[in-house]
């Protein structure tokens, strides 16, 4: 069982990664989201960033929000990046061994007759012959993501697009892959803003092995549930829990419900421990579907996110591997976008799976990085340059960035 660590300041400064095109600068609480790093790009190693000089952490040592370190990459908006990986045979074997096969990709925009985006609305690929191929929400920019044959490796190109706003339907009869272009629809309607709601769920592997990470996080969550009220005070937010182990385990699920109530999931949450596991697979399939059968989802609503912390892959038998699949269509019918955040011990076959997972719903990618001092080291991700912020700053700015109002020049 990993013991929460800690870093001196000296210890920071000696951690950070190498860019090989652009220096990092100095690392600094005061502005550590001016802190650049590069992921390993191509090399699949799971060689971590240097964490040398780990100690344990006291036990008068407090803890408290502003710890945690992370970046954030998303795949959808670096295609080109993510299909020159694909090229690549090993990267392509993680495709082979959780049965995603995220290639043949439509992206929709929708806006209203004033060029505004229309936020909510459902989108529907199907085949010529009426079957529903995939189904997805737009978001705040008006964009849904929508795949053919996601979970084969064979392709379905006569596909038609259905959008329905409004109780009106309009049809895209020819739609080209993202590789070809964006399909762009103008409806002749005004838009209807969504209701003022936004949803968090946070789903955590509470196994042994995630006690340092835990401990942080229960304050880091409290502390983004408060900033988004303080910077968004009108908006009605929904928070929700889902703490998960295995099999044979303890308790495979607990879960605190979406509630309005925020003290109902900071209570829930600091009651919870790490405790359990053994082998290295968990029940992700199973978090995941108690999340997203929670009743409290919004049937409108600005976003819908769920967070989900871990470091351990799910199971990868025939029935785990289907029962992941319905839970990530769900979540592209429902609109809730899936944010990994990737934590210690994670290897390359499970950045792969929660990357696909995140594509697959109009997520992004967030990994833990060393640079905090907690926990044991993080393997560096396969992605380019990214920032390195505080987990509760960047978990923050994902929220307000996946529900703010978009005007039409920013699109």
């Amino acid at each position: 069982m990993k013991k929460i660590k800690y870093l001196t300041f000296g210890c920071l400064l000696s951690c950070l990664v190498a860019c090989e095109q652009r220096p990092v600068p100095t690392f600094s609480y005061d502005n550590i989201d001016t802190n650049a790093a590069r992921g390993n790009g191509g090399d699949a190693s799971t060689a971590a960033i240097g964490n040398a000089n780990d100690v344990a952490t006291p036990d008068d040592v407090v803890v408290k929000e502003g710890t945690l370190t992370a970046g954030n990459w998303n795949d959808l908006e670096n295609w080109e990046f993510w299909n020159k990986l694909m090229q690549k045979p090993v990267y392509f074997d993680f495709q082979e061994k959780w049965q995603y096969y995220p290639s043949q990709r439509y992206q929709v925009q929708l806006k209203d007759n004033s060029q505004q985006p229309i936020q909510d609305a459902t989108v529907i690929l199907k085949s010529k012959s009426g079957d529903i191929i995939w189904q997805a929400k737009t978001n705040n920019k008006g964009n849904a993501e929508l795949w053919a044959q996601l979970f084969e490796e064979s392709k379905q190109l006569d596909n038609i697009i259905e959008v329905a706003y409004q109780g009106t339907t309009q049809t895209i009869e020819s739609p080209q892959t993202f590789t070809q272009g964006t399909n762009v629809l103008e409806l002749e309607t005004a838009a209807v803003a969504p209701s003022n709601q936004i949803d968090v769920m946070l789903v955590v592997d509470a196994t042994g092995s995630m006690e340092d990470e835990i401990a942080y996080m229960k304050a880091e969550f409290a502390d983004v549930i408060q900033q988004v009220k303080t910077q968004q005070p009108t908006i009605a937010l929904q928070t929700g829990a889902v703490f998960y182990r295995d099999i044979g385990d303890e308790y495979v699920t607990r879960m605190s419900p979406l509630s309005a109530n925020a003290s109902d999931v900071t209570n829930f949450m600091n009651e919870q421990s790490a405790k359990d596991g053994g082998d290295f697979p968990e029940a992700v399939d199973a978090a995941l579907k108690a999340a997203l059968a929670d009743k409290n989802w919004s049937s409108s609503a600005r976003s819908r996110i769920l967070f989900l912390m871990l470091d351990a892959p799910a199971h990868n038998e025939p029935a785990h591997q289907k029962s992941l699949q319905a839970s990530i269509q769900a979540a592209a019918k429902n609109g809730i976008q899936i944010i990994p955040i990737a934590s210690s011990g994670i290897d390359k076959k499970t950045e792969f799976l929660t990357r696909f997972m995140a594509m697959a719903t109009n997520g992004s990618y967030v990994f833990l990085t060393d640079h905090s001092g907690v926990g044991n080291k993080h393997i560096e991700p396969t992605v380019g340059v990214y920032r390195v912020e505080l987990l509760n700053e960047l978990l923050t700015r994902i929220i307000l960035q996946n529900s703010e109002t978009v005007t039409p020049e920013v699109l």
